[in-house]
């Protein structure tokens, strides 16, 4: 079986490549696996605008609805939720007060944020996903959000997320499933990009079984992506004329929505075809539920 980094790349892996470097995203490049090149990426990976998209980024708030939409299936109103990863806690944020909350970051930035979001509804601790700061068995679910492409042992990391899950837990796990190459690396920070197939059995050779398949609109993620980047182009160039702003806030003077709104307002119908996919025959499903197997 094909990994992402072996297939040879298409028109689309090409365009998101494109996109990432037309986006002018200000990343520092990880350029060597030393201690202290992950901290500095890790306290620079967050600037002011990824709190704004965390906030409007229509992506993110489909992300967080499937994750809602799970957790009220299968995990019991009172149970303890870890985001291992936990970023600027948008996803910590909306989960509601019938879970007890938990999280951990790399990045101290993160966790001071997270802390000044979240007050008293989540214990968030600084800490690596080698050494999850929680102890065993003590967490019913966990989440890990485009986590794990950008450490360079994802396995030591997933076993460590099952060594807190409790017997019969569940992981959330999110990663990406773009073509990926040296460029991806210098842009992101990302170690490598994924497949269902092969973040299925990394999960299943290291103590989760997969046991669903959560769909994560890859058209519509796509499409959205390439549109929001000539929207955004169009604010910082054309749209100064009218005021410019923030791409979120934005809008033409001939209309009476944002441009970002009636951006998504085109996309829906594609969105809507999107949820009808057969995800568990999609390469580019990797958006998975796994559980740690209960004791016997």
């Amino acid at each position: 079986m094909a990994t992402t980094a072996e297939r040879k790349p298409k028109l689309n892996d090409y365009l998101s490549l494109w996109i990432l470097k037309a986006a002018k995203m200000r990343r520092t490049q990880l350029a060597s696996t030393e201690t202290e090149n992950y901290d500095k990426f890790y306290e620079d990976f967050f600037v002011k605008k990824d709190e704004e998209l965390s906030y409007n980024d229509p992506r993110m708030a489909r992300r967080r609805q499937t994750i809602l939409e799970c957790l009220e299936r299968r995990v019991p109103a009172g149970s303890s939720i870890l985001d291992a990863g936990c970023g600027l806690g948008e996803v910590l944020a909306d989960i509601p007060d019938r879970y007890k909350l938990f999280g951990f970051d790399y990045a101290r930035s993160n966790v001071e944020f997270t802390k000044r979001r979240l007050g008293a509804r989540a214990d968030v601790r600084q800490g690596s996903i080698y050494e999850i700061p929680f102890p065993d068995n003590s967490m019913d679910a966990a989440l890990c959000l485009e986590v794990l492409e950008h450490i360079e042992d994802d396995a030591r990391g997933v076993r460590d997320i099952a060594r807190v899950l409790k017997p019969g837990g569940i992981l959330i796990v999110a990663v990406p499933y773009t073509f990926y190459w040296a460029d991806y690396k210098r842009l992101m920070g990302h170690f490598r990009h994924y497949t269902r197939q092969s973040l299925s059995t990394m999960l299943e050779q290291n103590g989760l079984k997969p046991v669903e398949i959560l769909p994560n609109f890859p058209n519509w993620h796509q499409t959205y992506t390439r549109r929001y980047v000539a929207l955004r182009a169009r604010v910082l160039t054309v749209g100064k004329a009218f005021g410019g702003g923030s791409v979120f806030s934005f809008k033409w003077p001939w209309h009476s929505q944002r441009a970002i709104d009636r951006l998504e307002a085109k996309l829906r119908p594609l969105q809507e075809a999107d949820a009808k996919l057969s995800y568990a025959d999609l390469d580019t499903s990797t958006f998975i539920v796994a559980q740690k197997p209960a004791s016997n």
